[in-house]
């Protein structure tokens, strides 16, 4: 008597049918090679395509921080203080931020160039002039870490200066979603100052109240009492 194996006939033929399902695929391609051997053309191409780009935009962004650091590490001084530096220094110094931000649009260096422009202009007086560096480099969206900050912090701090305290205060908070603790704590004081000039005192000391709750070891602790004290 004939050994049972388990398997039933349906068993027995499914790598029949896989080898005839496999055999036609393979007679297929022999008969439509020109198609296949296009498709696999157009395959590496697009990958070709997307890691030349990506290796483009590497080889961009290396260019644009070499063009910028050295000249930016020769600056310090200026940058650090710029409303007291030699004001040619400076200008030759805004001239070739300018040329840089025209050499490599829309790069992570570009972003510097941009925010020191608008420290530049700040410094200045030109408050329109800040705003719209400060949010060119926003606009980028190539801003990272603490740039973020900055840039939203610059455009709040210009508005301020030129009187504009409602556009102010929605800046200060805009900085504050994008700033770790400390500098959250900053971009509430802005905020907290402004609502007092405009006479909503019990707003700018609920945020006061809301910075010593938050971080009740801040160095500005004793600031935000006092400041907090004048609005009550």
């Amino acid at each position: 008597m004939a050994e049972k194996t388990g398997f039933s006939r349906r068993d027995l033929k499914g790598p029949d049918e896989f080898i005839s399902t496999f055999g036609r695929t393979v007679a297929w391609c022999k008969e439509n090679r020109t198609k296949v051997a296009a498709g696999a053309i157009g395959v590496v191409v697009v990958v070709a395509l997307a890691l030349g780009t990506r290796a483009y935009l590497q080889w961009n962004e290396n260019r644009s921080a070499r063009d910028l650091w050295p000249t930016l590490d020769r600056a310090q001084d200026l940058l650090q203080t710029p409303s007291s530096a030699d004001p040619a220094r400076l200008a030759a110094l805004e001239q070739f931020l300018q040329g840089h931000v025209a050499r490599h649009p829309n790069t992570r260096a570009t972003v510097y160039s941009l925010y020191y422009l608008g420290s530049i202009a700040f410094s200045g007086g030109k408050y329109d002039l800040a705003i719209t560096q400060f949010r060119a480099a926003v606009s980028t969206g190539k801003a990272a870490g603490i740039m973020r900050y900055l840039l939203r912090e610059g455009i709040a701090s210009s508005l301020e200066a030129k009187g504009d305290y409602a556009a102010a205060i929605a800046a200060y908070r805009e900085a504050g979603a994008v700033a770790d603790a400390e500098m959250k704590t900053q971009s509430r004081m802005g905020e907290a100052r402004l609502l007092g000039l405009v006479g909503k005192k019990s707003e700018a000391a609920a945020l006061y109240r809301l910075i010593l709750k938050e971080t009740p070891e801040t160095p500005l602790r004793d600031l935000v009492e006092i400041q907090l004290a004048q609005t009550e």
